[in-house]
């Protein structure tokens, strides 16, 4: 029983037995024997005095007859001793508590048990106001930060325009041996990014990892207890066999190695380098890992050896090893799959078997590859990734052998819906069909040649694909940029050419138009061209 917090229950709170009984899960019966045997005692009264333990309670209330009793029957410990000793390299309570205890019974009082030897030291800390002391050992921990000032980088065409760097800190905690890097976005990409090449930096891995509480590092961190990480900084950490323990929120001293870090890089490199001028960030991290080097072998003050002699003689074989390739950020999206039998990422097309039809997919895209996922999670497909936007990359047994085989895209419903706008839209179409090599990989652009017909009319579009194919820039895209010029058909074009030239240019301009024959353009095209600032 939790003597004392029954008595405060009782005589504070003025809680029955029964109550008490319900809150503490003891028993009614034992709770009411035990506040008899208080008030019979004659030795203890409430409120307690502070150094009165339950051990002490129960030796008063329970002894056995004829034993004595002394108020001051345990012995007391220098407090201000045991947490000077703990500073000590592998020094523990319990080790502490041992010598303690070996000493026996002195002048007729015994010593405390483990248990309230630890709750008097740790009340000594909570009323002197004394931070406990972390002990650190050998490659356990990696503390990870940003320091507050930042640097920044110059455009070389326009010298005003300046692009903010942030620098990111990682210091292990035994040897204060640290990295330190410049990155332009401080996203989950980049922060995995400078968090793979400080572990090459180190040439291994602590078993845990303690980052500030940023968002890329740290989703959630309400109580400490529990915190949410972010899912692909945990698998980082599972891709290289660490542990994630974020820092309490608005808590230096739990990682205060790094804390100590930003401080020094602020003072000793960061001020130097904001008086340089750099043009890239390739340039700035040059420099600031030059500094680092220099600073990482300066000898702790007052001692013989610094901090890359620490690494080397005690952490380094300490530090688990990297695994043998760098965990790769991957990009998830989920995408579905378009009746061109393929689906779309960051501008590029990748094709799907036929059964994938209308289905969502998850995409993981790395570096060099595209993971392809289906609904419950199972991998399905790899792609190489391509960066050209609008390429399309295309594994041909994906391609249907014949265009009756799935739906109403093929490629006599394109043509036959261009026919019943105009020979020069269905001229357009096949084109555009011709470029490519599977015509299902040009769908999507008939689909949205065709659509503009809806808005701006059959006689528009028509107008547009005769000047598209004069022009040989048969294409959704020009299509798309220029279509809107011909839905203003209540407008002379010769009038509007009139109004936006110079007087002494604009009859040629439009006696050139109708009579050159040899370079032939027409009147919305010129328009065109003369709004995208082309005089000549």
């Amino acid at each position: 029983m939790d003597y004392k917090r029954v008595l405060v229950l009782h005589f504070t709170n003025g809680m029955s037995s029964r109550e008490i009984a319900e809150t503490t899960g003891d028993g009614k019966t034992t709770i009411n024997e035990f506040l008899k045997r208080f008030r019979e005692c004659g030795v203890l009264s409430y409120p307690l005095p502070e150094d009165v333990t339950n051990e002490f309670i129960a030796e008063c209330l329970y002894r056995k007859a004829g034993s004595p009793v002394n108020s001051e029957i345990y012995r007391d410990f220098d407090t201000e001793e045991v947490h000077r000793a703990l500073a000590k390299k592998g020094e523990t309570l319990k080790h502490l508590w041992k010598k303690y205890n070996a000493a026996g019974i002195v002048n007729g009082r015994r010593p405390l048990s483990y248990r309230q030897f630890c709750r008097r030291y740790t009340n000594w800390l909570d009323s002197a106001k004394v931070t406990f002391h972390i002990q650190r050992y050998p490659g356990v921990d990696l503390e990870l930060d940003f320091a507050g000032k930042k640097l920044s980088i110059r455009d070389r065409r326009n010298p005003e325009q300046m692009t903010p760097v942030t620098i990111f800190v990682a210091t292990l905690s035994f040897s204060d041996y640290f990295y330190i890097e410049g990155m332009t976005c401080c996203d989950i990409s980049n922060w995995i990014r400078v968090n793979n090449n400080a572990l090459s930096y180190f040439g291994g891995i602590t078993q845990t990892v303690t980052p500030d509480n940023c968002k890329v590092a740290v989703a959630e961190n309400r109580d400490w207890i529990n915190p949410s990480v972010n899912k692909d900084f945990q698998a980082w950490a599972e891709h290289n066999g660490t542990v994630i323990m974020p820092a309490k929120v608005k808590s230096p001293r739990w990682k205060p190695n790094v804390e100590g870090h930003v401080k020094i890089v602020t003072m000793h490199i960061l001020v130097e380098m904001d008086e340089m001028t750099f043009y890239s960030l390739e340039e700035l991290n040059a420099v600031l890992w030059q500094k680092m080097e220099q600073e990482n072998r300066v000898n702790f003050q007052g001692l013989s050896y610094s901090r890359r002699d620490l690494f080397e003689r005690e952490e380094k074989e300490a530090l688990l090893p990297l695994p043998e390739t760098q965990y790769e950020y991957l990009e998830r999206k989920i995408v579905k799959v378009g009746q061109d039998f393929s689906f779309t990422y960051d501008k590029v097309h990748y094709s799907m078997p036929r059964k994938y039809l209308k289905h969502s997919l998850e995409i993981r895209a790395g570096a060099t590859k595209i993971y392809v996922y289906n609904e419950s999670g199972d991998l399905i497909r790899t792609h190489e990734r391509s960066y050209t936007p609008k390429s399309w990359v295309v594994i041909p047994s994906d391609m249907p052998k014949e265009y009756g085989d799935y739906g109403y895209w093929n490629k006599p419903y394109f043509l036959a819906k261009a026919e019943r706008i105009g020979p020069q839209t269905r001229l357009v179409i096949q084109r555009v069909m011709e470029k490519v090599e599977y015509p299902v990989q040009s769908f999507r652009s008939c689909f949205g040649i065709l659509r503009f017909a809806e808005k701006y009319g059959n006689h528009a579009l028509e107008e547009c694909c005769r000047d598209a194919i004069l022009q040989g820039k048969c294409s959704y895209t020009y299509i798309s940029n220029t279509i809107s010029m011909y839905a203003e058909p209540t407008v002379d074009p010769a009038d509007r050419m009139r109004t936006t030239l110079k007087p002494a240019d604009r009859d040629a301009v439009i006696t050139g138009i109708y009579k050159d024959d040899d370079d032939r353009y027409s009147l919305q095209s010129l328009l065109k061209r003369q709004e995208e600032g082309d005089e000549q």
